[in-house]
């Protein structure tokens, strides 16, 4: 199950966030010592707070990880396992490519809206629904691929926007919260020193 992490010591405090379901409000919380699991009605996990992480190894984050290296999983997996949680499971990359639009057309009922099939590096381009006015054939940006976790804690679901399937989302730098994008609007315009398929966090 994909799941997003999250640490921000100045405005939640020293409780490393883990979270599966970020749209279901849980119906159940179970407390071992620091760590706090929560279930929705069906026993599933929505979301896990483990406290006081820093006693036990130091996070250098300010809000969303974009990713867990091995050695950190490791650390937090065997404190779930000590809970008698079960383990994560190691998610590869950040969910986020560098993209390109490679095609673009205007949505059929809406005037704002935009289809575009963007290049992710595989063997076919996903459709993705796009409401940004500087989306264009050719552009280069960021994709966030489907079920991948957002800054502000939301999921990338596919659906449809307006009947339309869509299978993603282009971003802007203010979404991945980059420093300085705090007030611009629009994609996120990569140079062509980036190149389509790479991860945009860790390549």
């Amino acid at each position: 199950m994909k799941y997003g992490v999250y640490y921000n010591l100045k405005t939640v405090g020293d409780v490393l966030l883990i979270v599966f379901q970020p749209n279901v409000y849980p119906q159940e919380v179970v407390k071992n010592e620091d760590v706090v699991a929560l279930y929705n009605k069906d026993k599933e996990l929505v979301g896990i707070n483990i406290f006081n992480i820093s006693k036990i190894i130091k996070i250098k984050a300010n809000g969303f990880i974009h990713h867990l290296n091995k050695e950190v999983l490791d650390v937090i997996n065997n404190i779930l396992k000590n809970a008698g949680i079960k383990e994560l499971e190691f998610q590869e990359g950040s969910g986020f490519k560098v993209a390109k639009i490679v095609d673009i057309e205007e949505h059929p009922d809406s005037d704002h809206l935009h289809i575009c099939k963007v290049d992710i590096g595989e063997k076919e381009p996903l459709q993705i629904v796009c409401g940004a006015f500087n989306a264009r054939l050719g552009l280069k940006c960021v994709c966030a691929l489907p079920f991948t976790f957002m800054p502000d804690g939301k999921q990338i679901v596919p659906g449809k926007l307006l009947k339309v399937d869509s299978y993603g989302m282009l971003c802007s730098g203010r979404e991945l919260t980059l420093p300085g994008y705090e007030k611009v609007h629009g994609l996120l315009e990569l140079d062509d020193s980036y190149k389509i398929g790479d991860d945009f966090f860790l390549a």
